[in-house]
């Protein structure tokens, strides 16, 4: 079985190498395909993809690594997603952010399970959240999440998204049915990709960590939160029209403003 995994990239390089080499380290019964989109990147992060695209070529990663990557100007991050999953060509796919990283075995874990549950079109796991220095941060968030997954619906994911985008995968041939990411949201593009599929196909949970979120002031997650509520809320709409769905979004947005602006300092529960 064949997994793609997507990274997009824009001036990220502080992060980059971390990220890749997580990827390239996962060890399995499987072949791996590593595309990296790069926005045209005018930091050092365009020298770090071209040291390992060389690497992999001579060998050193082993030979069920396929790497390909493309440098230049897109509309954002949701179209370089998208350039990325109409590049890929395995039977599972997934998208890792540039400053996230998977865990060791995660995409084993993965393949096996696809293997053995081929009723499963997709799937998510447990999530770590870490900070600039690999720390994990937000233990009592990571807990409560778990908590959700565990009672999922699509009504649930509207009201609170509780699914980690870089713990989350796919089969290659939904997005023919549900289409890709939404080019004109650039913040919560994953909630809405989950809602399409949530009304289609049974969420699967891996009971395991299979990635860390990297959270800092300077990610897009931790600088834009009021953007990224606003999408969401959008997408509540898009999906339900249902006022109880809509009033505990409000409250939820509520909770998750303070989680974010005001409990940063937190970092052990």
């Amino acid at each position: 079985m064949k997994i793609s995994i997507i990274t997009t990239n824009y001036n990220t390089d502080k992060y980059l190498e971390k990220t890749i080499k997580s990827v390239l380290d996962q060890k399995g019964d499987f072949e791996l395909e590593y595309i990296i989109t790069d926005g045209a990147s005018t930091d050092n992060s365009l020298k770090i993809i071209k040291k390992y695209d060389k690497e992999i070529r001579e060998g050193r990663w082993g030979n069920h690594i396929e790497f390909r990557y493309i440098s230049e100007k897109d509309k954002g991050q949701s179209n370089g997603i998208n350039k990325g999953l109409r590049m890929a060509t395995g039977d599972i796919v997934a998208f890792l952010n540039s400053d996230d990283m998977y865990t060791e075995g995660t995409l084993e874990k993965v393949v096996r399970y696809f293997k053995d549950n081929p009723e499963c079109m997709w799937l998510t796991g447990y999530c770590r959240v870490i900070d600039e220095n690999d720390n994990e941060i937000k233990k009592y968030v990571t807990k409560y999440k778990n908590k959700k997954l565990e009672k999922f619906s699509l009504e649930q994911l509207l009201i609170e998204n509780c699914i980690s985008q870089p713990s989350t995968f796919w089969r290659r041939k939904l997005l023919d049915k549900v289409g890709y990411i939404d080019e004109n949201l650039h913040y919560s593009m994953d909630q809405d990709l989950w809602a399409r599929l949530a009304k289609n196909y049974k969420l699967h949970l891996i009971k395991d960590y299979l990635a860390e979120f990297r959270f800092t002031t300077d990610t897009k997650t931790g600088s834009s939160i009021d953007k990224t509520l606003k999408e969401s809320r959008m997408i509540a709409k898009k999906y339900s029209n249902s006022k109880k769905v809509l009033f505990l979004q409000d409250i939820s947005n509520i909770k998750r403003k303070i989680s974010y602006k005001y409990l940063n300092n937190i970092t052990k529960n």
